[in-house]
């Protein structure tokens, strides 16, 4: 009887500095995301040559874009403000990754950065300090305590006829127009991608998440679903329906 082939997801890491010496660095909870809903996940760094990619993608039967304490540079989508918290490296292999994994038709789940990452990809420009532009605080806690760092600040509303509507419907969820999410960022959606199709938005009107019609999947979100995913209904039909079409 032969084993069950785990689709192979690849997440893109981050530049970081270690005690002086530069890494690349991933958070370990987007790799546990994926192991608990049947995923195998293997780390790409910005090292990566762009003649490289189609034999990268090549392996890949998925792609995750996790979140970070970096920004994507202005200069990606015209912005005229100044960026210190930049890599430049991964903002080149994420939107190459994307836009050849559209063309491919490959699985997209975008988390935070990757969520902002994804809509820069595709024409869309970002606010940097969503707090300052008339929108609410969608900063993260202080807190050391990740289980209050990670908790559910705010609902989200779905939008009408979207995947995030007849995911919940299918689920036969009691209240197919709200849940809540946590939030752990400044920047957002400017203009949204022309391409892509809005999910959900948060009380003020920002949007929280979108779909690319006509993909198998490619989804982005603003707030963090791989914080313990298991016990997160939500998070569950989010990483069960990526992984389930990185299968196929």
């Amino acid at each position: 009887m032969s084993e069950i082939r785990k689709p192979i997801i690849g997440l893109v890491s981050c530049k970081k500095e270690l005690a002086g010496y530069q890494i690349q660095a991933l958070n370990e909870f987007y790799l546990q995301a994926v192991k608990d809903f049947g995923g195998t996940p293997i780390i790409l760094p910005s090292a990566i040559e762009a003649d490289e990619l189609d034999r990268v993608l090549a392996v890949c039967d998925g792609l995750l874009f996790p979140g970070s304490h970096s920004n994507v540079a202005p200069h990606r989508y015209n912005g005229a403000h100044e960026e210190k918290k930049k890599d430049e490296g991964r903002d080149e292999l994420a939107i190459q990754l994307i836009r050849r994994a559209i063309d491919m038709n490959i699985p997209c789940l975008g988390i935070c950065r990757g969520f902002q990452e994804m809509n820069v990809a595709l024409g869309g420009s970002l606010n940097p300090a969503v707090h300052e532009s008339g929108f609410d605080d969608h900063r993260e806690s202080e807190s050391k305590d990740f289980a209050e760092k990670y908790a559910a600040a705010h609902p989200v509303f779905v939008e009408k006829g979207g995947t995030f509507e007849q995911w919940l419907v299918s689920a036969q969820w009691t209240d197919t127009e709200k849940f809540q999410v946590n939030t752990l960022h400044n920047q957002g959606v400017e203009t949204l991608g022309p391409t892509l199709r809005v999910e959900a938005k948060a009380p003020d009107g920002l949007i929280e998440a979108f779909s690319l019609p006509g993909q198998k999947y490619f989804v982005g979100v603003q707030w963090h679903p791989e914080w313990a995913a298991k016990q997160n209904h939500f998070s569950q039909i989010l990483f069960k329906e990526f992984i389930m079409s990185a299968s196929q």
